[in-house]
């Protein structure tokens, strides 16, 4: 298989949440566990680059651990020489196998051939590679990961990641790095750990980087930065590597990368390397890696990233990029990034905004996952590559990590992490080390929970019934689908004294409760989403994100000019990342397909009638006049894009377009895909805010009233 990504991608959230520490006090720090050296793979890397050749040769002064009995290395590689112990040559034609996984074909290192096989012991590698791909294809931070490169060697920068296995490798160990560089003047290089030395001859930049804590892999980059150093928190040095010398940029990353290492060594535990540096790249990004994070230009300059985003990278040195993910029971690390980063934010915001980032998860869970084959368990979580994987490996995972903080208490859960990242520092963690950690300082016996949340597929579905108030309480029964969840149900009772929470404990499909406590006038079970469960069709309004987890829409126009369609057919091209689509011209919806073959429509500038069909509380049109929610807005000011339910199967969510310029309708397939979460967005024609909203929900299912 190959190398698992170290790299942790960035999703933008496009919020502005406020930053805060949470102050823990009487928590018990572990000291760090050792990896023992003998286990790892220890890299001593001379590399020199010649971007107008697009190449690079390496000398790999390699220690090999006892036990191993092959490395891998990059199908671009061509090895030239291969020095073995006692300085002995090795037949190249024995020791390096062309092979082949599913993966694609890579270069094996037989180290049986080379004389290290079982007991280890040092060896030197001489080889090299010419890598030149295309940048101007890339495609980031869509539903869909794809249209990524793996490297690139040319004047525009320096590209080595982890991905295209330029240095040797065996995924059964980890590895040291100890690397000095050569490049072209003004060609300054970051990656992984401390530089230890920076320095130029003759027209040439000599860098060493020195990363003495283990990783599973290291990404290398390169370009033409402005450099900026300082320290922050204890002992740390924050840099800058930015492709254009802006001081207020670099400002706010300094001072946010300070906050946030604050933040998290009060939450989790000491920050666990030397330096963190932001670093700019010339092709659209958003990676973090082990002590620094790479993000594209576009992305950098985004004005809320660094309150939001920003922070998610900076936990990851703690979470997937120190602990490191053993993956045997699934990849644990992207929900507690989220939990400690993009839903911390939301919950040092108000209870409200941690209210709606928990909602936003069941929606989008419900948006992408509606399929049962897209569905899987926790288990088998290895990364995201489409929106069902995220609506799981991220949202499930970080409900998960919720629903045992609710369980145990703030401060045994944040006891919890402290206790993980300290002993796992630089080792690898699986989710059974989380759980054994909640449990022990807990007391609760949590194998019940980890069976279910983590190995069953899916999610409970609540449904109330047979509800009887009465004098001294109330009666009701509750079901939630075919698999009996062991489930801490919130029950909120709204009483004449006020509204009280009382927690049920639901252990079969099918329950019955009765709660005495007199003056129940109204029943809602689990208002605040406090558990991964399906939400109920009334309970989920319109978004955009049920349209985008639609994997084949139906892009539908109503008469358009030669120009619009044009944009349209651009528009569906670049939103479906592919060149072919269901299109319809004569604003016509499908009306004869069952149900369960039916696919959202997207459509363009609807005419009278087909937009009469749609229905969204609080808005009308009138010519160019758009009233929404008590306010007027100019069509000829703003593209609106909403969210409603189909006229004929009110379950399946259309998207509406109204747009009367062919140049901004085409380049709003790559915007709207952003903003999944809301219902209905305003795009101003020139500079400014999108302005967005949500419909109100129907109501819910689950609360009723005496």
């Amino acid at each position: 298989m190959l190398k698992a990504l170290v790299a942790h991608r960035l999703f933008p959230k496009f919020s502005f949440p406020l930053l805060g520490v949470l102050i823990v006090s009487g928590l018990v720090s572990t000291p760090a566990s050792a990896t023992d050296p003998s286990s790892i793979l220890s890299h001593q890397v001379d590399a020199v680059f010649d971007v107008d050749q697009h190449t690079v040769v390496i000398v790999d002064r390699v220690t090999v651990p006892a036990g191993l009995d092959h490395l891998r290395l990059g199908q671009g590689m061509t090895v030239s020489s291969i020095t073995g112990p006692g300085d002995g040559a090795v037949d190249l034609t024995v020791a390096v196998l062309h092979e082949e996984d599913e993966d694609g074909p890579f270069l094996r290192l037989d180290l049986a051939a080379i004389g290290v096989a079982g007991q280890g012991g040092s060896i030197v590698l001489t080889y090299g590679g010419t890598f030149h791909e295309s940048v101007k294809g890339v495609i980031f931070s869509r539903e869909n990961v794809g249209n990524e490169i793996n490297a690139t060697i040319s004047d525009e920068g320096i590209y080595l990641s982890v991905s295209c296995e330029w240095l040797v490798w065996n995924e059964g160990v980890m590895a040291t790095h100890d690397l000095r560089l050569d490049t072209p003047a003004g060609f300054e290089t970051v990656t992984q750990g401390a530089r230890t030395r920076h320095e130029e001859i003759d027209g040439r930049l000599l860098t060493r980087w020195t990363a003495e804590h283990p990783a599973d892999g290291l990404t290398l980059i390169a370009n033409r930065y402005f450099v900026h150093e300082e320290p922050v928190g204890d002992g740390v040095i924050s840099y800058t590597f930015f492709l254009e010398d802006d001081a207020r940029l670099r400002a706010t990353y300094m001072e946010r990368t300070g906050a946030y290492i604050d933040m998290y060594e009060e939450m989790i535990g000491p920050y666990p390397y030397a330096k963190f540096a932001t670093v700019e790249n010339w092709f659209p990004t958003g990676y973090g890696m082990p002590s620094y994070t790479l993000l594209g230009g576009q992305i950098i300059r985004l004005p809320f990233i660094p309150y939001t985003s920003f922070g998610h990278e900076i936990c990851h040195n703690w979470w997937g990029n120190s602990v490191f993910v053993n993956s045997d029971e699934g990849n644990w690390c992207e929900g507690i990034t989220v939990y400690c980063a993009d839903y911390h934010y939301k919950e040092l915001e108000s209870d409200d905004a941690a209210l709606g980032y928990r909602r936003t998860v069941l929606k989008n869970y419900a948006a992408y996952v509606n399929d049962p084959e897209d569905d899987f368990p926790l288990t088998e979580f290895r990364s995201r590559h489409s929106g069902a994987t995220r609506a799981v490996g991220y949202g499930k995972s970080m409900m998960v990590y919720h629903m045992i903080d609710r369980m145990v208490g703030r401060e045994v859960f944040l006891a919890g992490l402290q206790k993980v990242a300290a002993e796992h520092k630089f080792t690898k963690a699986s989710w059974s080390d989380f759980i054994n950690a909640f449990a022990e300082l807990s007391g609760r016996d949590l194998a019940v929970f980890q069976e279910q949340w983590l190995t069953w597929t899916g999610a409970p579905f609540l449904q109330i019934s047979n509800v009887d108030f009465h004098d001294d309480g109330v009666r009701f029964e509750l079901d939630q689908g075919e698999s009996a969840y062991l489930l801490d149900i919130p029950v909120v009772l709204t009483t004449t004294g006020g509204e009280q929470e009382e927690i049920l404990v639901m252990d079969q499909s099918h329950q019955e409760f009765r709660l005495d406590i007199p003056g129940v006038k109204g029943i809602s079970v689990d208002p605040d989403c406090h558990l991964f469960r399906h939400l109920a069709f009334e309970e989920i309004e319109p978004t955009i994100s049920q349209v985008l987890g639609d994997a084949a829409p139906t892009f539908v126009m109503d008469g358009p000019s030669p120009e619009i369609k044009s944009a349209v057919e651009g528009f569906a091209a670049d939103f479906m990342e592919a060149s072919s689509f269901s299109m319809i011209e004569n604003g016509k919806l499908p009306v004869d397909l069952p149900l369960e073959s039916y696919h959202a429509n997207i459509v363009f500038n609807p005419g009278k009638d087909l937009m009469d069909g749609y229905e969204a509380p609080g808005m009308t049109q009138s010519g160019k006049t758009l009233f929404l929610e008590g306010k007027r807005y100019s069509l000829k000011e703003y593209d609106f894009v909403f969210a409603t339910a189909n006229p004929y199967y009110k379950t399946i969510t259309d998207l509406v377009l109204l747009s009367d310029s062919p140049q901004r309708l085409q380049s709003l397939a790559n915007r709207v895909v952003h903003y999944g979460k809301y219902s209905w967005l305003l795009m101003p024609h020139g500079q400014g805010p999108v302005l967005k909203g949500n419909w109100p929900v129907s109501g819910s299912p689950l609360i009723v009233n005496k």
